[in-house]
């Protein structure tokens, strides 16, 4: 088959495309969505179950082409099925704001934050130490399997059985001990 482009071309064309998945598409838009991606929309997670994300969008409309900023569905334009209206920036950003101002940044919830914060890192903690034992009592089998089949080798019992299996036990053996030092750190 012959060839379409030169090899230059082609390589100029994978580094654009490489160039490109590291430059998404939220640092080209010329508003600030602060909530792009994080609101999802509620009638395409009724009606079709899957939670699509709110993204920002501009528009100008009417007679002096005023310029609306917006959040809509991003499955509207893909699919056309939604039938979510669009939601004004203005609205929903200091909706979001206010509810944030009465919920979490006032002085009697950040005790309560605080507290559950607690609570959750003691529960992760907990975890990790259970976790911790389980992998000490897997290796502490693994190594006595693994001594069975030295001394076995030992005592002149050896077949290619025992070579694979005290080949299988030091590779567990192996694996669990990184498992353990990653739960060290």
């Amino acid at each position: 088959m012959p060839t379409l482009i030169s090899k230059e071309v082609f390589q100029q064309v994978q580094e654009k495309m490489d160039s490109n998945k590291r430059q998404p598409g939220a640092y080209k838009a010329k508003e600030v969505y602060l909530l792009s991606g994080l609101i999802v929309c509620g009638e395409c997670l009724k009606n079709v179950g899957t939670p699509y994300s709110m993204m920002g969008n501009t528009k100008f409309s009417g007679r002096n082409k005023l310029k609306y900023v917006t959040y809509r569905c991003g499955n509207r334009d893909r699919t056309k099925e939604c039938n979510n209206p669009e939601l004004r920036r203005e609205y929903i950003e200091n909706y979001v704001i206010s509810q944030l101002q009465e919920k979490i940044f006032n002085e009697e919830a950040i005790p309560l934050l605080a507290k559950q914060l607690n609570d959750y890192h003691n529960s992760k903690q907990s975890n990790v130490k259970g976790e911790r034992e389980r992998l000490a009592k897997s290796l502490e089998g693994i190594e006595r399997q693994i001594t069975n089949i030295v001394n076995a080798i030992a005592s002149g019992t050896f077949n290619i059985a025992c070579l694979v299996n005290l080949r299988n036990w030091s590779y567990r053996n192996y694996s669990l001990s990184r498992n353990c030092s990653k739960l060290r750190l």
